[in-house]
């Protein structure tokens, strides 16, 4: 439901009340026999309403036409002068206030967008497509790029690009397809420095490219940060000269490194599949029950028992638990030594 603001709401009660006097004065001025001046009275409250309310202003200039065609009917002598007269000023009216509401809507919606880009959380930046001249740049994209939206108007849009084959790939988008849809792009502020940034295009109806964009340069490094930090895990998980298998409390396993496949003969994915306790010859070797609490108490588990491999074998070894966290949940890490060799001699 549309809303009026306390202050459009305070301009139509005084423009409600200017009308009003109008009105007064249009009757004065027929009964006294003055004729010329008053219809011009009525451009003003025409003129009001279109600036604060445009999407009523037709409707008030055909309704408040109809009521200055009343008061000259009732209130003014019976002249073909003066009826043809009021009938032109009507369409004047109509035409008055049509033409000023389509003005005042357009000034109304230039305001809104111009609101939007200013206080936009993205930078926006509008470019010509022949130049590739920034020909407008939000505050925000100016505080991105470190530079004022005075500096960035008019710079060419490719003194910003770090890499020119990202800003190829860039530009063949927009003219194939029209759009670009969040491409991470590297840019040089002005400083130099450079940052990373969540890219959106798409060309107006004017032929401008409209480009939008966030800094992920923080986010960006946290995630590569934390890749390589999986990366030196899954290093060091699969360098191990021991099996090694990630598991909750209740068995259930997580992860199994290189060596476990190679023990027992199951894939990454099997190994996720199954519990440690499907591995287990006797299930009760596993996680024996009068040490349950020592384990929860000192988080560290020595014990042996024997492993089933995928082949139908079997192998006797040392398992090892220790209490961990794996991806902020309590697990268990425990690692496997085979130790068939050592128990035959």
């Amino acid at each position: 439901m549309n809303t009026v603001s306390p202050r459009n709401t305070l301009w139509l009660s005084f423009t409600g009340l200017l009308t009003l006097g109008i009105i007064l004065i249009s009757i004065y001025s027929l009964k006294n026999g003055f004729f010329d001046i008053f219809p011009y009275f009525y451009i003003l409250p025409i003129l009001l309403v279109a600036w604060c309310c445009p999407r009523y202003a037709v409707y008030f200039t055909v309704g408040l036409g109809w009521v200055f065609l009343g008061i000259v009917y009732l209130y003014g002598p019976a002249s073909i002068q003066l009826y043809a007269a009021s009938m032109a000023f009507f369409y004047v009216f109509v035409s008055l206030g049509v033409v000023l509401a389509a003005f005042s809507t357009q000034v109304v919606q230039e305001r809104k967008y111009r609101e939007i880009f200013e206080t936009s959380q993205a930078g926006i930046l509008t470019i010509s497509r022949e130049t590739r001249k920034i020909l407008a740049a939000n505050r925000k994209a100016a505080s991105i790029l470190g530079y004022t939206p005075e500096d960035l108007t008019g710079l060419e849009f490719g003194d910003l690009w770090f890499d020119s084959k990202q800003e190829v790939a860039a530009i063949k988008k927009i003219r194939e397809e029209g759009t670009i849809t969040e491409m991470e792009v590297a840019l040089r502020k002005k400083d130099r420095t450079v940052i990373w940034v969540l890219v959106s295009a798409a060309v107006s109806n004017e032929g401008l490219t409209v480009l939008s964009f966030m800094d992920i340069t923080e986010g960006k490094r946290m995630k590569d940060e934390l890749i390589e930090s999986e990366l030196r895990y899954r290093t060091l998980f699969d360098g191990a000269s021991d099996a090694i298998i990630l598991h909750d409390i209740d068995g259930k396993i997580y992860e199994a490194n290189v060596i476990a496949s190679r023990y027992l003969g199951y894939t990454r994915k099997e190994f996720m599949n199954k519990s440690l306790y499907d591995l287990v010859v006797d299930p009760g070797t596993m996680f024996p029950s009068d040490e349950v609490k020592q384990f929860t108490a000192r988080g560290h588990l020595l014990f042996e028992s024997e492993l089933k491999k995928k082949d139908g074998g079997s192998m006797r070894v040392e398992i090892s638990s220790r209490v961990t966290e794996y991806f902020g949940m309590n697990a268990v890490m425990s690692t496997i030594r085979d130790v068939s060799e050592r128990k035959k001699i």
